[in-house]
């Protein structure tokens, strides 16, 4: 590895609010499930931390939907963030990716119907 790699490596930082382990288990406890999610930029790591979305949280995205998507996205970060790098919510390119993932953990979960 040259001195330029090494070099390049040393400024590379995560950013995740301060969060600790301890934090993270009192919210599993209040929430249940909390939703990790990475996003890398240039090498650096910004982590969020998200529960599910209450109703009321729900029914407001799904209001926001009809006129305004990005207040909707807005509203569904908001109603789920627990905490986290400050910069998933303030940069837009960050934020747009959180939000990919978030609607990706919202979609993992399956049901199914059957008639007896």
């Amino acid at each position: 590895m040259n001195t330029d790699t090494k070099a390049a490596q040393a400024e590379k930082h995560t950013y995740d609010g301060g969060v600790t382990q301890e934090t993270i288990n009192k919210w599993k406890a209040q929430h249940r499930k909390v939703t990790r999610i990475d996003v890398e930029d240039d090498g650096d790591l910004h982590v969020g931390y998200f529960k599910r979305p209450s109703m009321e949280t729900m029914a407001a995205v799904n209001k926001l939907a009809k006129s305004d998507e990005m207040r909707s996205a807005q509203t569904l970060f908001d109603g789920c963030w627990l905490g986290g790098s400050e910069d998933l919510r303030h940069d837009a390119v960050l934020f747009t990716a959180c939000m990919g993932q978030l609607n990706v953990a919202f979609a993992s979960v399956s049901a199914s119907l059957k008639n007896l």
